[in-house]
């Protein structure tokens, strides 16, 4: 189907612009979605219907099993129209899908499925759809080029979301046992979490090469344990041969193994860290491999819990992830896998930070692209004293995370930046530090210094914040592709003595040798990492070195 040209475009938005115009002044919420389509929403206040969710291009022939869910509050006459046709719905409360399609609908979502007839139909061109109750909108959606096989989704920030994604609130446990350590001081701690699971252990990677841990996730399957892995199908740089052989190991002992991978897999990369083992859990910085949780090189955050509450709700984010038709099993994806050969890590350094073990106040499951860019900003426009941050780069100066720290650092928190300095993001860190200097004059408040390779780590790979008395460790890069389009999974560990385990860490990397201050005013960033910005539609593509997954 041809898209609009730019005079069309821009006569739609001058529309869009008017309708959203017209929608305040009547009393009116009206609401952007960012995303690749421009749509916008509108609802009257104090409206006791709503749509909450789009399906306008299932990718099937004829688009059967498009749909249109509303959530309705109040019983009434209540019908939705797209300007041609309408449908009726049910003179009762609750969520219904209106779709000409109702079997094939219920293959797409379980709310019940109305049949609309005459000329009701979503284009996938662009629609406005309207809600309406004894003949009076109260909601109303508009947008334009349906994004395929993808959803849109009424939430804070409404915007398009893949099919079969399914958005998660932060589940937070009370006084929950806690183990912090720091990589590449202690790498014994994550093989521990695994290497006694005897019910099930579920491994959540972005790269996996470890032997050790291969070896422990196959004498849990022989002992019984259920054992599931799931791992990025495409990596940047390719597939290791390395990585092959292991993921060949562990199917040829009965274990499954699963790919994400697709033009139409959910997340751009599954870049998460973790597993479950019975119910304990892990969250790590680092990947499954000799430079992350081996110790050979990286500097990195990880933590245990002890808890069956966090690890049923992180076995709930690795079933929603690894149960849809976006994930290909080994055997399947192994003949098509383009694999190619990288050297391993093989650096020793001493443990300066042992482990800590605590009850910590509370821990929250973060996610993203589900709730991780909420709940960090609301978590750093809290801060009152000190927020150390540490990631290999930051994505650019307008990163809203970035934005929210200048921020606590214009009301008086001590704020400090820790990034890395290699060979793929020095330069950069250096140039963007330089354009944030021009563009401010300077904080007191605000320090940020570039770590090389040291005695203590090889290189920074860590990406954690410490906010106070709360620190959150996982595999979140500061990004907009991070928090946006990957999977990423990490906690929110609210407790003074862990946070102070992970600022003595901070610390003692902040002031070793080989660090160095970068000598502007308001200093940070470099590169897009994970990911970084995407330059077009299709999931794989070629990255420049300023883009590399971390």
């Amino acid at each position: 189907m041809a898209r609009l040209s730019s005079s069309s475009r821009l006569l739609t938005l001058l529309l869009v612009l008017a309708v959203a115009s017209s929608a305040l002044v009547a009393g009116s919420a009206v609401v952007v979605a960012h995303s690749a389509s421009e749509s916008t929403h509108t609802a009257t206040a104090g409206a006791d219907g709503r749509i909450v969710e789009l399906y306008p291009n299932p990718t099937t022939p004829q688009n059967r099993g498009e749909y249109v869910r509303v959530d309705l509050d109040a019983a009434g006459n209540w019908t939705v129209t797209d300007g041609e046709g309408a449908a009726r719905l049910p003179d009762r409360t609750g969520e219904f899908a209106i779709t000409r399609h109702p079997a094939k609908t219920a293959t797409h979502t379980n709310v019940t499925a109305i049949e609309a007839g005459g000329s009701f139909q979503l284009a996938v061109s662009g629609e406005r759809l309207e809600l309406r109750r004894d003949g009076r909108v109260v909601d109303t959606v508009t947008y334009e080029d349906a994004p395929e096989s993808q959803r849109w989704h009424r939430d804070r920030d409404p915007h398009w979301q893949p099919n079969g994604f399914r958005p998660r609130e932060p589940a937070t446990t009370q006084s929950t046992p806690v183990k912090a350590f720091a990589l590449p001081d202690s790498p014994a701690v994550p093989v521990e979490v695994i290497k006694d699971a005897d019910r099930r252990l579920y491994l959540a990677a972005y790269t996996l090469t470890s032997e050790r841990v291969v070896e422990e996730l196959i004498a849990a399957h022989d002992r019984g344990a259920e054992v599931r892995v799931l791992v990025e199908g495409g990596p940047v740089g390719g597939m290791s041969t390395t990585q092959a052989d292991r993921l060949d190991d562990l199917s040829e002992a009965g274990i499954e193994v699963r790919a994400m991978t697709g033009q139409r897999a959910r997340f751009r990369y599954h870049h998460a860290k973790y597993a479950v083992a019975d119910d304990r859990a892990v969250v790590l910085t680092e990947n499954w491999k000799p430079s992350g949780t081996g110790g050979r090189e990286n500097r990195g955050w990880g933590v245990t819990v002890e808890d069956g509450e966090t690890a049923d709700d992180l076995a709930a984010v690795f079933n929603h992830d690894a149960t849809w038709n976006d994930t290909v099993r080994w055997p399947e994806f192994r003949s098509t896998a383009e694999t190619t050969d990288k050297g391993a890590s093989t650096g020793s350094y001493s443990q300066s930070h042992p482990p800590l073990t605590a009850t910590a106040d509370s821990v929250t499951v973060l996610t993203a692209p589900d709730n991780a860019d909420a709940e960090l900003s609301r978590l750093i426009n809290e801060t009152d004293d000190r927020l150390l941050i540490v990631q290999p780069s930051i994505g650019s100066a307008d990163f809203p995370l970035l934005r929210a720290a200048l921020r606590a650092a214009d009301r008086g928190v001590d704020v400090r930046i820790l990034l890395g300095s290699q060979w793929y993001n020095e330069e950069e860190n250096d140039a963007l530090a330089g354009r944030l200097g021009e563009r401010t004059e300077g904080s007191e408040n605000l320090e940020i210094r570039l770590a090389e390779g040291t005695g203590r780590f090889g290189k920074i790979h860590a990406k954690g914040i410490v906010a106070d008395d709360t620190a959150v460790v996982g595999s979140l890069n500061w990004n907009d592709n991070s928090l946006r389009n990957n999977r990423e999974v990490a906690l929110a560990i609210e407790d003074e003595a862990v946070a102070d385990y992970y600022a003595e860490v901070f610390d003692g990397d902040w002031s070793s040798d080989g660090t160095r201050e970068l000598p502007v005013g308001v200093l940070v960033v470099a590169i897009g990492t994970a990911g970084g910005t995407v330059l077009a539609l299709k999931r794989r593509l070629e990255f420049a070195d300023n883009s590399r997954p971390q």
